[in-house]
């Protein structure tokens, strides 16, 4: 039956929080010294006054009755909080991580989901994968045909549920699809099949239970295709219902809260949808869309009659760490700015009440990150964005930051379920582009209270961001929230002081504020408090000294960071796909071996296309492979939400996976290989691929430099996926394993199949790539690889140091303009010099590269005191080489770049060392 529509108690309220200039003081106000009760604060708290005559005050009214309620007195709105979205192979090396340095992999899960002393991240929403690539990478199939078991140790999504879980089981967990195996063709039946297998995986090898589940396919766009997943939804909900009373039931699957649509930035529509089909209505438990702040009259039906919570079911992480945001745009502390901290918390308030909304706002109670973690290579695609980055596994180095605390300003002052107070929340300012643009709001607060249901003295807490150049002053005016007089504590998040680490005032307990008089409001009277938000900056009030567990404490600088260094992956580096050497651990009461517990997933890699495991065979000297397991007939189908919206659509870039470091310099990569000799579609290329000096994600080989062989012995040698060398192997067997090579010295790649050399290339060109990792590519064929070998050159210089544009060791002395790039930019950040400027660095090694999309130049170049050298940079392309120099001696070296005429673009420097 439908779900039977919920009259408000009270008619929606539009954001009292005024949105004008300073208002007059109120007629009945009393006198300014009028006397308080004030409960005595922490000791040691100083109490924060400000007496400055000519501050210009706002008012913010903050009524603990003021909370939109259903007739049964429960709250229309609670705090959801924040959670994380793994998908697209975002999390893929927290594998290795686990693996390699299961304290640092522990270290970050707590720093996630312990609600005590971390983020306290609340839900968690995983891609339901099909070997495509949906973004940032592919996540694996759980099903590769119809009568495969399903298994969800594959990938790192349902491992970082299970182990979410642990920290905190009352973590609620989802699941989405993005692309689809090609085995269902689509076939409601045969989907649900997939789905619902998954689904006891989950149970039968972790204990999961799902909470909620997002049936549609991410981000549906076009109409038809709305209409489509949305009946899909009912059904798959109607499905979810009759299983549940199955003799094979798990558990009672009818419990499972149904999201639709996970749509991007069409939520008025979609719940227009939604109010017009009666059976949505009485299946649909949440709207779910994306990137947006804007509500809309459909919205707020769906909120207020009937009681579904709006969701903000996927959006950004913090983008840039402080670090190289304080360097290059100093004036906003690192914490402020497109992106940053201040806005990632804006976004989140002006979500449930922007301005520009009116009437109907989106009332969004819950923002999901994608991701929260970033267990993914540098150069992924939209990478970086995270709260935590961990793309390090070999060393067990992770980088938390500012992000983390954004978070605990919210989760360690706002318990899950608290109300909202309507006319103290909600922002204004122009949108942007998921959020408002930068200094372009006046005010943005979230007021929020313990429920009133649960008896006792009432806590309340309230948040402002403040992503403007101009500090915010506020008189907040309260009542009706228990005893008057209490002190309001202070916690804050800004940028540093001069001589400062750039961390060092992050979450900081800057004191108390007590009340400065009482006033008359309506006839009701209110605690007065004066408080300041700086720019740029996140600030939270609360009655609770020490937060919701009464363990919140203040940020010292270095408590998000690793006790591990940043080290290379060194070489000479192995893989024959074995791993005896690992122990057998106890998997779902299972014990499984390290190949077993990871679903085959092999070390260190991580797939882009199609799925790359390993399998055991029955080949002498071969009794584990890495197999990539995707052909003509089970390739899945893409997401094709930006196209024509199709479902059906089978992957056709070729398979890959990368692996390694960014930083390897010179080396030598090899590894056997033997074709898949089945023939299943004689219109899809057969062939085995070695690449070298991957730092980016590109598509086709993924590496700029890669050799592919074919099965009839034809072979190509290939940059940025243009041939520049080809022939044919004589007597090549195609049934037959062989050794592919390639060394990589300088700008010079050569090729050799089985000890013999097919080609020598020099690079020549403007653009050459010095550093990189490896990665192997095929055909959608089940080829075999074996013994991967990377090796330094005797002699050469093997590993190096990119330092981003923006450190701060980088200076500009003649100045510079700063860029905010896009992810395919190292650390999304650039810096353009024009003539006459300069960049400055300090450093040890033997030679060194400048990269980054650049126009033509002329560069004079100086190292230490030797007469500059005139050099002409070509227009350069992302992450690709402008200028380089190697054969220094291995010390400690000064180099001065000056632009002479042009435009140069820096995104980063290699420094190189033996």
């Amino acid at each position: 039956m439908p779900r039977a529509p919920i009259i408000a108690a009270s008619t929606v309220a539009v954001l009292s929080i005024a949105f004008v200039g300073p208002l007059a003081p109120t007629a009945a106000a009393a006198p300014a010294d009028a006397a308080t009760s004030v409960t005595s604060p922490v000791a040691g708290l100083p109490e924060l006054r400000l007496d400055d005559p000519s501050i210009s005050w706002r008012e913010l009214v903050v009524d603990g009755g003021d909370v939109e309620r259903r007739p049964d007195g429960t709250a229309h709105n609670v705090f959801g909080g924040f959670g994380s979205v793994s998908c697209n192979n975002t999390s893929n090396l927290l594998l290795d991580y686990k693996e390699e340095n299961p304290d640092a992999y522990w270290k970050i899960m707590r720093m996630l989901f312990d609600p005590v002393r971390g983020a306290g991240l609340t839900h968690i929403k995983v891609e339901l994968g099909a070997d495509s690539n949906s973004s940032s990478g592919a996540e694996p199939a759980t099903k590769r045909s119809a009568d495969e078991p399903a298994n969800v140790l594959r990938g790192a999504g349902f491992h970082f549920i299970a182990d979410a879980l642990r920290i905190n089981p009352h973590v609620e967990v989802e699941a989405l699809r993005w692309g689809e195996p090609s085995w269902t063709g689509n076939d409601w039946t045969k989907r649900y099949q997939w789905y619902k297998e998954t689904i006891d995986a989950a149970y039968d090898t972790f204990g999961v239970e799902f909470d909620w589940m997002s049936p549609a396919q991410n981000e549906v766009r076009h109409a038809e295709y709305q209409v489509s997943e949305l009946n899909w939804t009912i059904q798959f909900a109607k499905w979810l219902e009759r299983d549940a009373a199955a003799p094979d039931a798990r558990y009672d699957y009818s419990q499972i809260k149904i999201v639709a649509l996970d749509s991007y930035r069409v939520g008025d529509t979609v719940a227009g949808r939604i109010l017009a089909n009666p059976e949505a209505l009485a299946y649909v438990d949440a709207l779910g869309f994306h990137y947006d702040i804007e509500g809309g009259p459909n919205v707020t039906r769906l909120n207020k009659e009937y009681g579904l919570p709006i969701l903000y079911s996927e959006g950004i992480a913090p983008m840039i760490d402080p670090r190289y945001r304080l360097a290059a745009d100093p004036a906003r502390g690192g914490v402020g700015g497109t992106t940053s901290a201040a806005d990632i918390a804006d976004r989140f308030i002006n979500a449930y009440r922007w301005s520009g909304a009116g009437n109907d706002p989106a009332h969004m109670t819950t923002f999901l990150f994608q991701p929260a973690v970033s267990a993914m290579y540098e150069g992924t695609q939209y990478s970086p964005k995270h709260l935590i980055r961990a793309s390090d596994p070999w060393s067990g180095y992770w980088e938390g930051d500012v992000g983390i605390a954004t978070v605990r300003h919210f989760h360690q002052f706002i318990g899950r379920g608290w109300e909202y107070i309507e006319g103290a929340t909600g922002g204004d300012g122009t949108k942007g582009d998921g959020g408002t643009t930068v200094d372009s709001s006046t005010r943005t607060a979230l007021t929020a209270r313990t429920p009133a249901a649960a008896g006792g003295a009432p806590q309340w807490t309230q948040v402002h961001a403040n992503n403007t150049r101009t500090d915010r002053y506020f008189e907040v005016k309260v009542a009706g929230l228990g005893q008057r007089g209490r002190p309001l504590y202070a916690w804050q998040t800004r940028g540093p002081d001069g001589g400062q680490s750039y961390d060092a005032n992050y979450f900081q307990n800057i004191g108390y504020y007590a009340p400065v008089r009482t006033e008359t409001i309506g006839g009701v009277e209110h605690d007065v408090y004066r408080v300041r938000v700086p720019a740029y900056a996140i600030v939270t009030l609360s009655t609770l000294a020490r937060g919701v567990h009464g363990t919140t404490a203040k940020y010292r600088p270095g408590d998000f960071a690793p006790r591990a260094r940043d080290e290379i992956l060194r070489l000479p580096y192995r893989d024959d796909f074995e791993y005896d050497d690992y122990p057998t651990t106890v998997v779902g009461g299972r014990r499984m071996t390290y190949l077993e517990r990871r679903g085959g997933t092999p070390r260190y890699t991580a797939d882009q296309d199609g799925a790359f495991e390993v399998v055991a065979t029955r080949e002498r000297g071969h009794r584990h492979v890495l197999r990539q397991q995707n052909h003509a007939g089970n390739r899945g189908y893409v997401w094709n939400v930006w196209g024509d919206g199709r479902q059906n659509v089978p992957s056709t870039a070729a398979p890959s996976t990368v692996l390694g470091d960014h930083r390897w310099a010179d080396y030598t990569a090899a590894v056997d290989f033997r074709l898949d000799l089945v023939d299943r579609d004689p219109a899809l290329a057969n062939f085995a691929g070695l690449g070298v000096r991957q730092v980016q994600a590109r598509g086709g080989d993924q590496a700029t430099y890669a050799v592919r062989v074919h099965e009839d012995g034809r072979w190509e040698l290939r940059k940025l996926d243009t041939v520049v060398a080809t022939g044919t192997a004589a007597g090549f067997d195609a049934g037959a394993w062989h050794r592919l090579s390639i060394e990589a010295r300088a700008n010079v790649i050569t090729a050799t199949l089985d000890g013999a050399q097919l080609t020598s290339y020099a690079d020549t060109s403007v653009n050459p790539v010095l550093a990189g990792r490896v990665a192997l590519v095929s055909g959608y064929y089940n080829t075999r690889y074996d013994n991967l070998a990377v090796t330094p050159i005797k002699g050469q210089p093997w590993r190096s140091e990119k330092i981003d544009d923006s450190d701060p060791r980088v200076a500009y002395p003649d100045g510079s303009t700063f860029v905010q790039a896009g992810f395919a930019h190292f650390n999304r950040t650039q810096h353009v010099l024009g003539a006459g400027q300069s960049l400055a660095l300090d450093f040890t090694g033997t030679g060194l590269n400048l990269f980054g999309a650049t126009a033509a130049a002329t560069l004079e170049v100086r190292v230490d005191d030797q007469p500059p050298r005139t050099a002409q940079v070509g227009t350069v392309g992302t992450r690709q080489t402008s200028y380089w120099l190697r054969d220094l001696p291995q010390r400690h070296h000064t180099l001065t770049v000056r632009v002479v005429s042009g435009t140069f673009t820096l995104d980063g420097i290699d420094t190189v060392s033996r």
